[in-house]
């Protein structure tokens, strides 16, 4: 933990500076009681020397432990700025508001082998806080032995940071059935009201009963 962490530089730094004093302590005891120019100054000098390496090797140690310390510090600021900024986004609720928005365009989409992009606009302006809408996938199947593919890519316009939400649907030789499912599509009101819909994929045989439905159905808002 960061107590503990501090504890321990602390710890060693304070014994560190007091062997350092020692060490300084001795180096002056021996170096007044050197006068000479005799083996056993000669010898003194020598421990001297190497007290003297020894002091600055704990010297720099002290230095390399409080830099490790104020950056440990700072990493452990930025840290819990983080966790602080996450605890507060998990504390934000979602509102979600139902509706029912109709493009003619999109009401009995029954592509064969065709690739469109459909740009519609929203009739009445989502709320400043939107942050996503609810796009309803619906397919009607009715034909035994028909096929009834689509594939799309939907996404606010101008909107590629939030991204794109695709769809993919591959139904062959159902009779009488429906398929429905909801996409969500990131929204950002300040770049429009505008959403585009790209048809990557379409395959569709069996008559005209067989086609797809797409609507927005509800929003997102924070």
């Amino acid at each position: 933990s960061k107590q503990w962490y501090q504890r321990r530089v602390r710890g060693f730094s304070f014994v560190a500076m007091l062997v350092i004093l020692l060490l300084l302590s001795t180096l002056s005891v021996i170096s007044s009681q050197c006068t000479g120019f005799d083996t056993q100054c000669w010898e003194d000098d020598l421990r001297i020397t190497k007290l003297e390496a020894l002091v600055e090797h704990l010297q720099s140690q002290v230095s390399d432990l409080t830099a490790s310390k104020i950056r440990t510090e700072a990493a452990l600021r930025v840290t819990q700025d983080m966790l602080k900024s996450g605890l507060a986004q998990c504390n934000k609720t979602w509102t979600l508001k139902r509706t029912e928005i109709v493009f003619p365009n999109l009401e009995k989409l029954a592509l064969h082998q065709q690739s469109p992009t459909y740009t519609e606009t929203m009739p009445v302006p989502l709320p400043n806080n939107t942050r996503a809408v609810i796009v309803q996938v619906y397919c009607n199947f009715w034909n035994l032995d028909g096929h009834a593919y689509l594939n799309v890519d939907i996404q606010q316009e101008g909107n590629e940071e939030g991204g794109v939400a695709s769809v993919e649907n591959t139904h062959y030789n159902v009779y009488a059935n429906t398929f429905y499912y909801e996409v969500m599509v990131p929204w950002d009101s300040t770049l429009g009201d505008k959403l585009v819909f790209a048809v990557k994929s379409s395959y569709q045989t069996g008559g005209d009963r067989n086609w797809y439905r797409l609507r927005v159905v509800g929003y997102i808002m924070d």
